[in-house]
């Protein structure tokens, strides 16, 4: 069982110093923190579109009757769910910020060089039998296993958040990110095309009788009044599909990460709060 032991914490030490996995750990970070740019992004972007034109009312007289529609009435409910997604998001990429903060101090060369120390001077206090005796090998091993958690800890999480949003998360985040940049093109179009409506209605004189140019006006009005009505039942669905969002990155940057400290801190009290660690370990390892 002690051969067994040792060529484990060999193994450890080789690993300790595969800057691939490193690497990779860095890579499928930043792929999450281009993930929550892209979501800050849109609702910056909704965030802004919506404050041009939600003071604005379109308005229209067909057959001689005058109606208006405040576009504000159906954007102020969305545009306050928008800020708070924004202030969401932005929590989110500062938990971003701090893990790739940790793991770049899990990649320095200090630390795998004291991982290499702590290694090689438990598999002394292992073989040589006045050290493991002098209860050396329990204190060894703790401090063996506080720095491996500091060595692989970042990494590991970022790999096992990484395989939840792949198999569980993933497809959400498309549908949502989708139906938001929809929202945002249909708002940008209602900006548009009321601009163009409300520059036409400035260079055309009063005197004019452009019964043709009238005609598309009201059209025109009428067309934009009909895709605000369609942009309600959109912005309904991108409601959902914020929440779903909000979800996504709570659970990936608030409830994974305190799940994940909290259960490392409890291996690492049960490592120091345990005094008989090592007759343990020698029950286990038959010396």
């Amino acid at each position: 069982m002690k051969i067994v032991f040792s060529i484990l914490l060999l193994a450890l030490l080789v690993f300790s110093f595969a800057f691939e996995l490193d690497a990779d750990a860095m890579a499928l970070h930043n792929e999450a923190f281009e993930r929550s740019m892209v979501a800050f992004g849109l609702a910056k972007g909704l965030n802004a579109v919506i404050s041009l034109i939600q003071g604005t009312e379109l308005s229209f007289a067909p057959m001689g009757i005058g109606l208006s529609i405040s576009v504000g009435e159906v954007l102020d409910p969305f545009n306050d769910m928008v800020e708070r997604f924004s202030w969401v998001m932005l929590f989110a990429s500062v938990s971003l910020g701090i893990q790739k903060l940790l793991l770049l101090l899990s990649a320095k060369l200090f630390l795998q060089v004291v991982l290499a120390f702590s290694i090689v001077f438990s598999l002394f206090a292992l073989w040589y039998k006045k050290l493991h005796q002098a209860k050396l090998l329990s204190f060894s091993m703790k401090i063996l296993l506080f720095v491996l958690i500091l060595r692989f800890g970042a990494v590991s999480f970022v790999y096992t958040n990484e395989l939840l949003y792949n198999s569980l998360l993933h497809t959400e985040y498309v549908a949502s990110t989708k139906i938001l940049k929809k929202t945002e093109d249909k708002l940008q179009e209602i900006k548009h095309e009321n601009t163009q409506i409300t520059n036409s209605k400035k260079d055309t004189p009063w005197y004019d009788v452009d019964v043709v140019g009238k005609y598309k006006t009201v059209k025109s009005q009428l067309d934009i009044s009909k895709r605000l009505g369609d942009l309600s039942s959109n912005i309904e669905r991108a409601s959902r599909k914020m929440i779903s969002l909000i979800t996504i990155f709570v659970v990936q940057s608030l409830l994974m990460p305190l799940l994940f400290l909290w259960f490392l801190l409890s291996i690492i009290k049960w490592i120091f709060r345990v005094e008989s660690f090592g007759e343990k370990l020698g029950v286990i390892l038959k010396i």
